[in-house]
């Protein structure tokens, strides 16, 4: 049995460092999000070739089109197959993503009761399969850990808040938009959005522009820092300073 041609966590780190300069935090929320190994596929010619399986949880496989799953598997393969280069005897041939199957207990048939009865039953956190929310967090999604630290300062400030809600706006186009972050404030509604981390590469002008059918009803934009997010007691000082903004906002008014 041939042994991997690099240790699996050094591969997948560089790998992801890789895929950073490409700037594609999809194919790093999987990279991160899933369990990966290295198989020896075959050997011909002295040459080992290799599959990297990447088992996902079942709610970010199953949000991937079978489009996105094959074409994130050509980005991770031609973004890691230049590391195979120092390891002549070794390639990278394939990456095979499926579903991550884990142990259940006894209690997911009752799950599955609750699911049926409409428990729990979400839209939350699923439309963008582009910038997959990956992360889970008091049973909802959520696409980075600044997201997370976010969420928890704005719960601890006891603000109305709801993380990745799904718009449906149907005109002369049809728009659907999942926005990081929607507060209710005294009346008031806006969007928080956080920039400028791995899983948030989308320039501001970009969120702006998927935002408009928000904004032309009023909704105020606040954008955010991912770098502000870094602890907690950063996080708490973010959420103070814009509820500073909303309360100034609602005394404009």
């Amino acid at each position: 049995m041939s042994e991997n041609p690099f240790p699996i966590q050094d591969f997948l780190a560089s790998l992801v460092e890789a895929l950073k300069v490409r700037g594609d935090a999809r194919a790093i929320a999987i990279v991160i999000e899933g369990d990966c190994r290295f198989e020896c596929g075959e050997s011909d010619f002295g040459i080992d070739y290799w599959s990297l399986y990447v088992a996902l949880p079942v709610h970010i496989f199953y949000a991937l089109s079978d489009d996105d799953r094959r074409t994130i598997s050509e980005i991770i393969v031609e973004t890691g197959k230049p590391f195979f280069a120092s390891t002549p005897r070794d390639d990278l041939s394939y990456v095979v993503i499926t579903p991550k199957i884990v142990s259940a207990g006894e209690e997911w048939r009752e799950e599955a009761v609750r699911f049926i009865k409409g428990e729990g039953v979400t839209n939350q956190g699923r439309v963008r399969s582009d910038n997959i929310a990956a992360k889970q967090h008091l049973g909802l999604l959520f696409r980075s850990k600044a997201e997370i630290t976010l969420f928890g300062a704005l719960t601890r400030a006891q603000l109305a808040v709801a993380p990745l809600p799904v718009f449906i706006r149907i005109g002369k186009t049809y728009n659907r938009l999942e926005p990081d972050f929607v507060v209710v404030f005294k009346g008031l509604t806006f969007v928080v959005e956080v920039d400028g981390d791995t899983y948030h590469k989308e320039l501001p002008a970009e969120a702006d522009k998927r935002l408009i059918p928000l904004t032309y009803e009023g909704v105020e934009v606040r954008r955010i820092r991912a770098a502000e997010l870094a602890t907690d007691a950063m996080a708490d000082a973010v959420v103070r300073d814009l509820i500073q903004f909303m309360s100034h906002r609602k005394e404009s008014r």
